[in-house]
């Protein structure tokens, strides 16, 4: 059977399809992030399909990458692909009685050679509405969408069913994980998707839900969580009255490490030399209560905020400064103070820090504006990470230290960065990931920021954060340019300042 790619693997992802279809049932891919475990599955799943052994698939993501999975599968699918995205919205309904409900899939046509369903995990961890006996009902909630996707596989050639940062059902206790275990019979295919299977170094029973989705088969000789749990971890008791383990830390990681391997193929992004050494993502962010501001800047150089207050530019770089204030959801009014109206731009942000909780991860973060700087700082602080600033406002001894406690600590932390105070002479390569939140229009600054973790053992990572259809687009690309963004928006001030053509990889837009 030959397989015409639509778009070139990587050496890695070539090594990773071989692995897989070894395997009679499917596998793990254990890729860290940017390392492509998106194309590869998809890759794997229309060769399955070339050779007559697959037509449908559902694909459980959390909700942010939905979205995704759409773009990768237009950009890698060489074969006709139908995408049903499964989301809160598209699968809610009400009953005969006004209940609310699950609808129905759409059927299978039979037109497209691969049918894809992409849904969510709070899919499977919804309750169902409670009856009259207080009991839950089995006619909504997670039961119903169980029913409907089971129902939707029905008659199916053969399926194969995608845990997307599978680690997300590491909980034995979790309703998410154990519904979605439950389905591991109704398909001949199964794939668990993470870069973090196990996601802290001293819990090794992360990995137990996650292999009795993908193959219970494994560990057999653990049969139950108890056993799993006491032979790969030391435990104590604790005193008092009330005496309860106390988990101590793993052991026989070495034999752990080789069961996982028999299943699952491992790819660090520091041993795939094919890749580039740093990767620019964009996020489009689309403005919601601030679109009204921003158009009546953009527009007549004047804006009327939510609370009534006036926020005003007499000239286009002062325009230009406005603009890029409300793009993150607060403006400087004409009595001078701030007024926030709109939180699009941290909502985003939240997401993907969300994400380097869960896998202990260090990032830094560069915003241009103080009042973004302070609304970094409290968000990160309330998610849980150590948090280290260096901006205006703080000594120089005090962004000393808190270079290196960031350097040195081993917990999740976050250093939020001003491009104009953090630009030279600093190391903050114990990061690996960077996100812009609001760009700097220096270019100079621009670049000797990004540079602050150039110097990180593994490959770098920029996100970011673009308000969609403003000023937001063009400073990007004049910065990605090595342009002059003064310059740029004086030279076309109604493109500079209502949207830019963005010259990005659309594989890089998250």
């Amino acid at each position: 059977m030959k397989y015409k790619f639509r778009t070139t693997p990587y050496d890695h992802q070539k090594q990773a399809l071989r692995f897989l279809l070894k395997k009679d049932f499917g596998g793990g891919l254990f890729m860290e992030p940017r390392t492509g475990k998106t194309k590869t599955t998809i890759d794997y799943l229309c060769i399955l399909h070339k050779m007559g052994k697959l037509d449908r698939a559902i694909i459980v993501a959390p909700n942010r990458v939905m979205g995704t999975w759409v773009r990768e599968f237009q950009a890698h699918a060489p074969v006709p692909v139908n995408i049903v995205v499964w989301d809160k919205d598209r699968r809610t309904g009400r009953d005969k009685r006004g209940n609310p409900t699950i609808v129905d899939l759409p059927p299978v046509s039979g037109l497209y050679a691969l049918e894809v369903v992409v849904v969510n995990y709070e899919a499977f961890a919804t309750p169902g509405r409670k009856t009259a006996s207080g009991r839950q009902s089995k006619t909504s909630g997670r039961f119903k969408v169980r029913s409907v996707l089971r129902k939707w596989l029905e008659g199916g050639k053969t399926a194969a069913m995608v845990l997307d940062e599978s680690h997300k059902i590491k909980s034995p206790s979790g309703k998410a994980a154990n519904m979605i275990v439950t389905m591991r019979d109704d398909v001949s295919y199964r794939l668990i998707l993470t870069g973090t299977p196990i996601t802290k170094a001293k819990r090794a029973y992360d990995i137990y839900m996650q292999f009795q989705f993908l193959n219970p088969e494994r560990f057999r000789m653990y049969p139950t969580l108890a056993d799993f749990k006491e032979h790969f971890g030391r435990w104590a008791t604790a005193n008092g009255p009330n005496p309860f383990p106390i988990y101590k830390g793993p052991r026989n990681m070495g034999e752990l490490n080789r069961l996982m391997r028999e299943d699952a193929i491992v790819v660090r992004r520091e041993d795939c030399f094919d890749l580039p050494p740093r990767e620019d993502l964009v996020k489009l962010v689309k403005l919601g209560p601030s679109r009204k501001a921003y158009e009546q800047m953009a527009e007549e150089m004047i804006a009327e905020l939510e609370d009534g207050n006036l926020t005003e530019a007499s000239i286009a770089i002062v325009q230009q400064l406005r603009l890029t204030q409300i793009t993150s959801g607060f403006a400087t009014t004409v009595e001078g103070e701030t007024s926030r109206f709109g939180f699009e731009k941290a909502d985003a942000l939240r997401e993907l820090l969300d994400e380097h909780l869960e896998n202990d991860q260090k990032v830094v973060i560069a915003a241009r504006w103080k009042n973004d700087l302070f609304l970094i700082e409290d968000m990160a602080k309330e998610l849980g990470f150590e948090v280290y600033s260096i901006r205006g406002g703080i000594t120089r001894q005090e962004s000393d230290e808190n270079v290196v406690k960031f350097r040195e600590t081993d917990e999740p932390a976050v250093c939020v960065i001003q491009p104009s105070a953090a630009s030279l002479g600093i190391d903050l390569s114990s990061a690996s990931h960077m996100i812009w939140y609001g760009h700097t229009p220096s270019w100079v600054n621009y670049t000797q920021a990004c540079d602050r973790i150039a110097l990180s053992r593994n490959s770098t990572t920029f996100t970011h954060l673009i308000a969609k259809d403003t000023v937001d687009e063009a400073l990007f690309q004049t910065l990605k340019d090595d342009g002059d963004v003064a310059e740029s928006i004086m030279r076309d001030p109604r493109k500079a300042l209502l949207g830019h053509s963005l010259d990005v990889d659309p594989s890089k837009m998250l």
